[in-house]
């Protein structure tokens, strides 16, 4: 064990990083753009150096052994960090760059903040792309960390994100109550007002509407859900009908009542839904991450300053 360092060369760490994920000779060769006979040769040095098998054939994969799983995360993790040193060696050029962006967002952000995230990466790095996945009920550690995504967008009072993660505040944004024009109901709603209506929740999963629901069970109250929607695509038509009613963020109320027949009532008591980044430190230094960052505040700010 004395040597066993001289004997870990930086490739077969690689390799071992990858048959981890993919489980599987042929597909980790294929990754790593190698011939299925060097990776297998490598996994017989990690396996010699290492004194134990690592991964043990099953039916459907290669399973790790306890080493395996014990070395897994400081693999990983050294490789990331390698890999951010690499990266801050060289400047960010947003002119010429075009490094994707992936970030997870909730709902809201996608509808109400992505298109104009989009049209300033247009702008100032038109090389550049944004791929959008949705917020889900995960701690994202480990996507962040193996760089899967760069950023996540959440809720302030989430409580999922790894505490492991840096976190950071982005804006807040009041939420607000959707009615169909003609609904008859006054500029500003008191709770007792909000809950003599049905509703349309727009999340099964979103800390907006558990906000809500919060709110109202503070003033012993329970506001009606008559549908439960994932998204907002339907929100209007079903406003429509004006059977309903829908609490949303204001970014949202904004743009659908500037699009359709519909129209926002405030709350009689500001109820804020705050929005926060998070990062994994490994790429806190990541030149391109905060360039990225300083254009979400540029967007943020842009946001908390409109009417």
């Amino acid at each position: 064990m004395n040597n066993l360092y001289q004997r870990l060369d930086l490739n077969l760490l690689r390799v071992f990083d990858v048959l981890m994920r993919s489980r599987n000779v042929t597909r980790a060769a294929e990754q790593l753009n190698l011939s299925q006979s060097t990776v297998s040769h490598a996994l017989a040095r990690l396996r010699q150096a290492l004194d134990d098998p690592l991964f043990v054939m099953t039916r459907k994969e290669m399973r790790p052994t306890q080493r395996a799983l014990a070395l897994a995360a400081p693999v990983r993790q050294a490789l990331a960090l390698l890999e951010q040193g690499v990266r801050q060696s060289a400047s960010f050029d947003p002119s010429v760059s075009a490094r994707t962006f992936r970030l997870a967002v909730p709902s809201s952000i996608e509808h109400g903040v992505v298109p104009l995230l989009v049209e300033l990466l247009h702008q100032r790095a038109p090389a550049c792309r944004l791929a959008v996945s949705e917020l889900a009920n995960s701690d994202y550690e480990d996507s962040l960390s193996r760089g899967e995504l760069d950023l996540v967008v959440a809720f302030a009072d989430g409580d999922h994100l790894s505490s492991r993660l840096r976190v950071d505040p982005w804006f807040d944004n009041p939420m607000v109550c959707l009615s169909a024009e003609g609904s008859g109901l006054p500029g500003c709603l008191s709770a007792e007002q909000l809950v003599s209506w049905s509703h349309v929740s727009t999340s099964t999963w979103g800390h907006n509407q558990t906000l809500v629901e919060q709110w109202l069970k503070e003033k012993g109250l329970e506001r009606h859900i008559a549908v439960w929607v994932p998204s907002f695509e339907a929100l209007p038509k079903l406003l429509a009908t004006g059977r309903y009613l829908a609490m949303v963020p204001e970014l949202i109320a904004r743009d659908f009542c500037h699009y359709y027949p519909l129209q926002q009532h405030s709350l009689s008591e500001s109820l804020r839904s705050t929005y926060i980044l998070a990062q994994h430190p490994l790429t806190e230094f990541d030149p391109a991450l905060t360039w990225l960052r300083q254009l979400l505040t540029e967007v943020g700010d842009r946001l908390h300053q409109s009417p």
